[in-house]
């Protein structure tokens, strides 16, 4: 995956250099933002447990997991999701999630592969995870026997039922209590409700009266969609993500430094609002009811075997498939102490539906948390992040009315195209009178070169008499103004290209043949018929007079090459995005037809002018 990064970024330059700004804008803002060091800072939660009493646990003696209680498993099931915790560890060993939920509508969620109308559960929790029992809520401290005493003794649960089924606003307490010989009293308190993704987290960690310190809880490892196998720059690997300083740090597999033993760990101190792990879609955060001092993230790299598949055109082209991928089990790490509560949200990265979330929660904590941060945004976020939510808003609406996100996006092509008609017909009159005014303007330039052989200055009244002529001819033609519809959509491109892959309500939305809009065709004719359209708009679109031999060679190479080139780029992009732009490709020739028959006729006024004529008599003039 690191290669096929770095292999995105020489594309960008190649894009870049054959003045295909939009893609080379897209791909350059959306790669993941490079980490940053933050400045470690002495917090007023930093004074506190530097106050609290020492722990008194001997390290002559080894602890013990106690395992008198009998092992249950407990299932909280609600209209949103399905949970299951082990009594062994007060674990979760399972986490479903049934549907999401905002103002606006709510969707059925399924695992990655299904049609979005049925198909199988969505487990946020990996089997990696089950395994090793890095399982959400799990204590980690300093030593490795209070370790596997806290997370591998049996809890007593205190509840009588064995299956819990919430409705409504209902909402339910259950409380994991563990006590041991050695005076060790802790206990796990949860909330669940019954409308809402955030659980409240309570910990009661003593031995004999004193709190126990340097404890953490880890938020979870490789949590997401277990069913997406091949992971790529639109449907990411599991990262962790914190808020550390009011400033969103995002680490994925690939960003962290590995030792010997293909293991890493990243540390940040400051003001940490909330810490985090979750793939493109879906996460379970924890957010302290005071900020944290530190944070951390942990990764192992790790390889597995897979079905064997085509990791990318060349792939698919020369029929080279991947049978073995590398990946990172990613997990985050929240300092936690006797008494504190954690709100922990298990759900959605969907805009609308943190948008609720963070402005509840950041009530009951009492500041402001900035959840929808989980949301990467892309390098431009400060310009992009509203037009992307205007723009999900936008299609939101037209779906409302036809019922599919696929019709949505083609609805909403052809409006913004018809926006851009009159700039459209204004550029083509610019081109035709360039056109016109072509040979005037090379037979000035051929005067000019002729005055500058002959050692004339450049402020000699001949050479700003041609050079007066030059502008004349330029006014109402400059090319600038063909340029003009492209610069007005890249903004837009990069805003959809953020809503199409951030969505939760692009996923598994079909389309036609297209099962999901927000990743690949399949059968990868989109990108096909994209790039066919590309090359059939470019041929019928008037571009600037070429004034050499060379320029007309390499707006013909322009021609052909960019079509094959995007296709290129954009090959695995999400369908939502192809189908933007192949629709837009097919309205702008549309439109490009009406406009020629329209301009039919159109003979621009001709610029008078003396200059040329004059500067032939100056110029036999000695």
């Amino acid at each position: 995956m690191e290669n096929r990064q770095k292999e995105n970024q020489a594309r960008i330059l190649l894009a870049t250099a054959l003045s295909m700004l939009v893609i080379g804008l897209w791909s350059y803002f959306f790669a993941p933002e490079p980490p940053k060091e933050k400045p470690k800072e002495t917090t007023t939660q930093q004074a506190d447990v530097a106050e609290k009493p020492s722990e008194s646990l001997s390290e002559q003696t080894t602890i013990k997991p106690v395992n008198t209680a009998p092992n249950r498993t407990i299932t909280i099931k609600t209209p949103l999701y399905e949970a299951k915790f082990d009594s062994k560890g007060a674990l979760a060993t399972s986490w479903v999630l049934i549907k999401n939920v905002h103002d606006q509508h709510e969707k059925l969620l399924f695992a990655n592969g299904s049609d979005g109308t049925s198909g199988n559960p969505l487990q946020l929790i990996s089997q990696k995870a089950l395994e090793t029992r890095q399982l959400p809520f799990r204590l980690v401290s300093n030593r490795a026997d209070l370790e596997a005493f806290l997370n591998e003794s049996t809890y007593e649960v205190l509840t009588d039922s064995e299956n819990i089924e919430l409705k409504g606003s209902e909402s339910k307490q259950i409380d994991f209590r563990l006590v041991s010989p050695e005076g060790f009293e802790i206990t796990k308190s949860f909330i669940f409700r019954a409308d809402s993704y955030v659980t409240d987290f309570t910990i009661k960690a003593t031995q004999n009266g004193q709190s126990l310190r340097d404890l953490k809880l880890l938020v979870g490892a490789e949590f997401g969609d277990q069913a997406i196998i091949h992971h790529n720059y639109y449907h990411i690997e599991p990262e962790a993500i914190a808020l550390v300083n009011n400033a969103t740090e995002r680490y994925g597999g690939y960003y962290f430094n590995y030792d010997s033993e293909n293991k890493a760990v990243k540390k940040f101190n400051g003001k940490i609002d909330w810490t985090a792990v979750g793939d493109t879609y879906f996460a379970i955060a924890a957010v302290p009811s005071k900020p944290a001092s530190e944070t951390e993230f942990h990764s192992l790299r790790y390889e597995v075997n897979v079905e064997p598949f085509y990791s990318g055109i060349f792939a698919w082209i020369t029929r080279s498939q991947t049978t073995k991928l590398t990946r990172h089990f990613v997990s985050a790490y929240l300092p936690v102490a006797d008494g504190d509560n954690i709100k922990v949200y298990v759900g959605s990265k969907d805009y609308f539906t943190l948008a609720q979330y963070n402005q509840k929660l950041s009530q009951q904590v009492g500041r402001e948390i900035n959840l929808d941060n989980l949301i990467n945004w892309g390098w431009t976020g400060t310009i992009t992040k509203p037009i992307a939510i205007l723009l999900l808003r936008i299609l939101n609406f037209i779906f409302a009315y036809v019922g599919n996100y696929g019709v949505a996006i083609v609805i909403f092509t052809i409006i913004f195209y018809s926006v851009l008609f009159p700039i459209r017909l204004h550029q083509t009159k610019a081109f035709k009178k360039a056109q016109v005014n072509a040979p005037k303007m090379k037979e000035i330039q051929d005067k000019i070169r002729d005055l500058q052989k002959k050692g004339v200055p450049l402020d000699d009244p001949r050479m700003r008499q041609l050079q007066l002529e030059q502008l004349k001819l330029m006014k109402g033609a400059v090319p600038l103004g063909g340029c003009l519809p492209l610069l007005l959509q890249i903004p837009l491109f990069i805003a959809l290209y953020v809503a199409v892959t951030v969505s939760l309500d692009f996923r598994q939305a079909h389309f036609l043949w297209l099962p999901d809009l927000s990743a690949a065709d399949p059968l990868h004719a989109l990108e096909f018929l994209f790039a066919g359209s590309m090359l059939i708009s470019m041929l019928f679109t008037p571009t600037a007079p070429a004034m050499t031999p060379e320029q007309a060679m390499q707006q013909k190479m322009m021609t052909y090459l960019m079509p094959l080139m995007m296709l290129w780029l954009l090959w695995g992009a999400p369908s939502g995005l192809l189908l933007y732009w192949f629709f837009g490709n097919i309205v702008s020739f549309g439109q490009q037809l009406v406009i020629n028959q329209m301009l039919k006729d159109f003979q621009p006024v001709e610029t008078t002018s003396t200059a040329v004529a004059g500067s032939r008599k100056n110029l036999q003039t000695p």
